[in-house]
């Protein structure tokens, strides 16, 4: 019997994260995380801030991503984030530079717009280098 796959792909404004045949993702949603394997039930659903597990030949590649949503239909599996980037291409240096950034901005209390975009730049950073460690952690 062949193994069943289906096609994910996980899409961000920066563009296409992930596209491929899967065996299973699971994902955080805001009521928790999810698996979805092949022939899992059609479902459209909010995601949470968190992280992404692609598996594919018990091979797993992680993936932050920051909220969206995924619709899941019989033989394809599309996310669409606000941000999403593989676990193992996030530059610490990049992301502690946005970081602090942010922290500036905020620090400075700027205009209103300003601040709703430095304050979703920080918690976009700060959850970065979470994952980051996390797959440093993972590899040592």
């Amino acid at each position: 019997m062949a193994n069943k796959t289906f096609h994910l792909e996980i899409v961000s404004p920066e563009g296409v994260s992930y596209s491929g045949e899967v065996s299973e993702v699971i994902l955080p949603t805001t009521t928790g995380e999810i698996a979805v394997l092949p022939d899992h039930a059609p479902l459209f659903t909010k995601l949470d801030a968190g992280e992404a597990t692609v598996i594919v030949d018990k091979k797993k590649t992680h993936i932050a991503i920051f909220g969206g949503f995924v619709e899941v239909l019989k033989h394809k599996v599309t996310v669409l984030s606000d941000y999403a980037v593989r676990a193992d291409s996030i530059e610490i240096a990049k992301v502690e530079e946005a970081k602090k950034r942010a922290e500036e901005i905020l620090e400075g209390k700027i205009a209103n717009e300003d601040f709703v975009v430095a304050e979703k730049e920080l918690q976009k950073a700060l959850f970065s280098l979470k994952i980051a460690d996390k797959m440093k952690r993972r590899t040592n």
